[in-house]
């Protein structure tokens, strides 16, 4: 008879957000080798619409503001009930309530970091009270996540989700993981997926599928749209309508199509839809360390794609897997994607470079036993610190 399968609990900062789209991913991976709890704090409006009628539920518990944070954070820790606790991202509503769990109950501890936190916390300056007082009230503001940055090393495993975070901190590569049995190529869908989108047909789609915001890139793609030769429309697919962001690129880009996106199960479907994929990071702190999820579906997918020098993405494209662009640069944008519409079969076989790449490096199959490892590798040097 087999031993019972231990279970790992994930810990999302705020299942409210896109970020939580981690956490889902590393549950898909872990569930081939142990059974899987995701708990959460919602700081918004529930559960981030994607993953509501996924395959995997979350524990949710309402976030408030401190000191009337104190009940939730009590919830939570009522809800952990894992052989191995697995914080996603380095913020006091996942990282903080591990480390406090970790002391009540010893159990280990994993932490995930896939963003440079403090980057998108910018320092509250010290002559406006309100905006200090604000901040020291977020239970995630930056007092606090500068507080557990220092302790990162503290955990028992470190799994990171670039190259660049891996220089900074150590730990284990694991990268934004898809199925890509699933999410492939489908190009039966596309009439389908441009009807949903609301695109009009005879001009070319350039998507950007994610959550829009500033350090994305949004503004030099829409400008550079405009310099193509060929005739496109520009279409985001993942909306954030109550976003202060996308109401300003709304209002400055009429001509842009916007759509709130589709459920996680479904993400491959406006890629089927795209005659190129971009990823338009630009350099500022925010991007720096980051990796843009919605490359490796595009890559899956087979879509041509032109992406920014930030980050990975020049390694995930080079040598002939896609257009590497210099970022904020939209002229060189609009020469790249006119290239694509003007080389059909050279744009495919890229697409399909980078979705054989994508398979060997980036698909469930690729990365989840090298997760497994880091949670057993947490096990073991948790047992050995007790002895």
């Amino acid at each position: 008879m087999s031993p019972p399968r231990l279970r790992v609990t994930l810990v999302a900062a705020d299942v409210s957000q896109n970020g939580v789209g981690r956490a889902y991913t590393l549950a898909r991976l872990l569930a081939r080798h142990f059974d899987v709890q995701l708990v959460g704090t919602a700081f918004g409006d529930g559960l981030w619409a994607p993953i509501r009628n996924g395959r995997f539920s979350f524990e949710v518990v309402r976030g408030r503001h401190w000191p009337m944070h104190v009940r939730p954070l009590l919830t939570l820790l009522g809800t952990l009930r894992g052989d191995v606790i697995y914080a996603v991202k380095p913020l006091p509503s996942s990282f903080g309530a591990a480390l406090l769990h970790r002391r009540r109950r010893g159990s280990p501890l994993v932490l995930d970091v896939d963003d440079d936190e403090l980057s998108f916390r910018p320092a509250p300056p010290w002559w406006n009270p309100r905006r200090l007082a604000a901040s020291l009230a977020d239970p995630n503001g930056r007092v606090w996540t500068r507080r557990l940055a220092s302790r990162v090393d503290t955990a028992d495993a470190l799994t990171v989700a670039s190259s660049a975070l891996q220089q900074r901190l150590g730990g284990t590569l694991i990268p934004h993981a898809r199925d890509t049995t699933a999410m492939r190529p489908r190009p039966e869908a596309a009439a389908e997926a441009r009807r949903r989108l609301g695109v009009a047909d005879g001009r070319a789609v350039i998507l950007f599928a994610g959550t829009p915001r500033a350090h994305k890139g949004l503004e030099d793609v829409a400008r550079a749209v405009t310099l193509m030769r060929h005739p496109a429309s520009l279409v985001i697919a993942g909306v954030d309508e109550g976003a202060r962001f996308t109401s300003v690129f709304r209002a400055a880009n009429p001509g842009v199509v916007c759509h709130p996106g589709f459920p996680f199960e479904e993400a491959h479907l406006p890629l089927q839809a795209a005659d190129a994929v971009v990823v338009p990071q630009r350099a500022v702190p925010q991007s720096m360390v980051q990796v843009p999820a919605k490359i490796v579906d595009a890559m899956a997918v087979a879509r041509p794609i032109v992406a920014t020098a930030v980050s990975d993405l020049p390694q995930y494209l080079a040598p002939d897997r896609g257009w590497i662009v210099p970022p904020s640069d939209p002229e060189a944008m609009a020469r790249a994607l006119d290239a694509i519409l003007d080389d059909p079969a050279e744009a495919a076989a890229r697409g399909q470079r980078a979705r054989a790449w994508c398979v060997a490096h980036l698909s469930d199959d690729a990365v989840h036993e090298t997760l497994a490892a880091v949670v057993r590798s947490a096990i073991t040097r948790a047992s050995t610190a007790v002895t």
